[in-house]
């Protein structure tokens, strides 16, 4: 390889030179002509200079490089369209329009209108966009490309499918076609075949493109050296594959296989990252959400065309999860020019529900009801087009109408569960018992309608038998795989057994989730994963807390100190910690109003276990801190806390 250091003897500037660009090495071809002093004021020098420069996506300094040629050799119309092209890249739109019109030469022609379309089309201005195409060349591989863009962007995905299949016939396999197939197929909601187009881009990728690396990420942990933007990366569909891949399995749930597919994109340091694939990295950041948010607002402060479409939306509703309302309201006043351009009708008024929410409840509630009120409206008659279709037989019909139905119900429960969180917030379950019932007509067969259905029964406190009959259907529908059930649906059943006298169930529920954890640490140690298990824990510590809340002290702290390896355990951590010093407290509070009598080797138990907890706990942050929050000062730590407890316990006992 060239590099800086390397001296080119006389005469062999262009063998040396042609050759890097050749190997693809524009960056050292770069290095070179740099430092040819001709190179500033030679035709041949700037016009391989702005070449390897747009190759290296600098796109500045080739539209540079272009204008400089423009100036030295007007009468070459090329360069006037390289120019453009140029400064299209770099976002110019206005100016790469004004610079295509100055181009006059009969064989661009067609070159011309169709980046004059591709300006239309970045600019957002597809009526424009569709006048150019019609005066294109019909049937070409390009123009059908071209329109099939233009009708996805008008949501007519099922053309635009049409002319990507037929673009794919047309010119033969292109991966970037092949990308707009999939994407197409995505939005259809045919994961499937869209996942088949980018299994073939990903194979392809691999096969002709080694050197970029297509998961070294993976493979290293992340450690792989960077490939940076190659050319060969812009032409391979690989990033925007592995993106779509990465969002079907982040739609899907699978937050661990949407970050799987990120890691396989080629290895590039976080500065060399696309928009969209930055994007991505903060909605599945495995460091937390402040990591997500920060990339998120990074994005917003480099506004459209860079910012991706669905970036505004992503950041408001990442806000409302974390509960920063005041936040999502202060970004809603900010950007009020891209509230209409990127916030539908309906995510509109559901993030203003949930944020007017914060100051007036009755408010909240009536704009929900008026929201839940238009979809189920709207439920009921794409249900009776079902019907109809069904009824006469037609499948095309009959996909459409499904598509459409579901498409609103997937409106429709959120707004449900929003309902159902007004009285939640306020320990009004059986307000949201009633939402529920409400939403039922719909939602009942729907697993996060259910799952959360059960969560109230459950928080009523005299309907353990009700919730029950909602959660086991979710444990015995992934019994083979328990650990991939929730920890709270788990610990939730077993306190809800107990509470029904249902002891046998509740316990050989634990022992299944036990041998569970036993038949695969080794494995995850294996793996190089150290985080310990934590569903059998989070059962003890739930049952626990159940117990101390019944006035039996004793056996409920005993299991929390067994959940938590006695409190030397790597199990020890804030979560856990809550549900210790609640239940340690309220043994304290019932020690000092003397309503409960405690035996000596109890007491003695407690203070062992607080002892364990103040060694071990002695660096470990006590409270959950918020992702978002820069405040610097240092979290109280478990250990100071159990020394707390503790030095009162003794208190306690001595003053009896």
């Amino acid at each position: 390889m060239y590099g800086n250091s390397v001296v080119i003897r006389d005469g062999e500037y262009t063998k040396v030179i042609y050759t890097l660009i050749k190997e693809e090495q524009f960056q050292e071809a770069i290095t070179a002509l740099n430092n040819i002093e001709e190179v500033s004021s030679s035709r041949a020098g700037l016009s391989l200079l702005g070449y390897c420069y747009y190759q290296c996506q600098d796109f500045i300094e080739a539209s540079n490089c272009y204008e400089h040629l423009i100036a030295i050799a007007p009468e070459v119309p090329e360069y006037k369209l390289y120019f453009a092209q140029c400064l299209y890249q770099s976002g110019l739109f206005d100016e790469a329009l004004k610079v295509t019109q100055l181009v006059d030469a009969p064989h661009l022609v067609d070159k011309v209108r169709q980046l004059q379309s591709a300006i239309k089309y970045a600019s957002e201005d597809y009526a424009g966009a569709q006048a150019l195409l019609l005066q294109r060349p019909t049937g070409t591989e390009a123009t059908l490309n071209d329109e099939g863009c233009l009708l996805y962007q008008a949501n007519l995905h099922e053309d635009a499918l049409q002319r990507f299949t037929s673009a794919l016939q047309m010119g033969g396999f292109n991966p970037l076609v092949a990308y707009n197939a999939a994407l197409s197929h995505f939005r259809r909601k045919e994961n499937s075949q869209a996942l088949n187009y980018i299994g073939e881009i990903v194979e392809r990728g691999i096969r002709n493109h080694p050197e970029l690396g297509i998961g070294a990420q993976a493979d290293t942990e992340g450690g792989a050296r960077s490939v940076g933007n190659p050319p060969s990366l812009a032409t391979s569909g690989l990033a925007q594959a592995l993106n779509l891949k990465a969002a079907i399995e982040h739609q899907e749930g699978n937050l661990e296989g949407a970050r799987e597919a990120l890691l396989d994109l080629p290895p590039r340091a976080e500065p060399e990252l696309d928009p969209v694939t930055l994007h991505n990295m903060a909605l599945t950041d495995a460091a937390g959400a402040g990591a997500g948010l920060r990339r998120l607002a990074f994005l917003m402060e480099l506004g459209p065309p860079t910012c991706p479409p669905e970036t505004f939306a992503n950041i408001l509703l990442l806000c409302c999860k974390h509960e920063m309302y005041d936040t999502a309201a202060d970004l809603l006043a900010e950007h009020a020019h891209l509230t209409y351009k990127y916030l539908s009708p309906y995510l509109y008024d559901l993030l203003d529900a949930l944020i007017t929410a914060q100051t007036s409840t009755e408010e909240a509630e009536h704009k929900l009801g008026t929201l839940a009120s238009n979809l189920a409206g709207k439920l009921r008659s794409f249900a009776a087009k079902v019907q109809d279709a069904r009824g006469s037989g037609d499948q095309n019909t009959l996909r459409s109408a499904l598509r459409d139905y579901e498409g609103a119900l997937d409106n429709y429960i959120p707004v449900a569960m929003a309902r159902a969180w007004l009285p939640w917030r306020v320990d009004d379950f059986s307000g949201a018992e009633r939402e529920f019932r409400a939403s039922a007509e719909f939602c009942s067969e729907t697993p996060i309608w259910r799952l959360h259905a059960a969560h109230v029964l459950f928080m009523r406190g005299d309907k353990y038998k009700e919730a029950a009959a909602f959660y086991e259907p979710i444990v015995r529908q992934n019994y083979d795989d328990i650990l991939g059930v929730s920890a709270a649906v788990l610990a939730n059943l077993c306190v809800a057994y107990i509470m029904t006298s249902q002891n046998e169930e509740a316990e050989e529920l634990m022992r299944k989730v036990e041998r569970a954890e036993e038949r695969k640490a080794p494995a995850a140690l294996a793996a190089g994963n150290t985080m310990p298990f934590l569903h059998l824990c989070i059962v003890n510590l739930v049952i626990g807390t159940l117990y101390c809340a019944k006035g039996n002290y004793e056996f409920g702290l005993s299991r929390i100190a067994h959940a938590l390896d006695g409190g030397s355990g790597t199990r020890l951590c804030a979560d856990t910690w809550l549900h210790v010093k609640r239940c340690v407290l309220g043994l304290l509070t019932c020690l000092a109003k003397q309503t409960l009598v405690l035996p000596t080797t109890a007491v003695q138990e407690v203070q062992g276990f607080l002892r364990t907890c103040e060694i071990y706990g002695i660096s470990i942050p006590s409270i959950l801190t918020n992702p978002f929050d820069d405040n610097a000062d240092q979290p109280p730590t478990i250990g100071m806390e159990a020394r707390k407890l503790r030095v009162l316990l003794l208190k306690l006992m001595e003053y009896q």
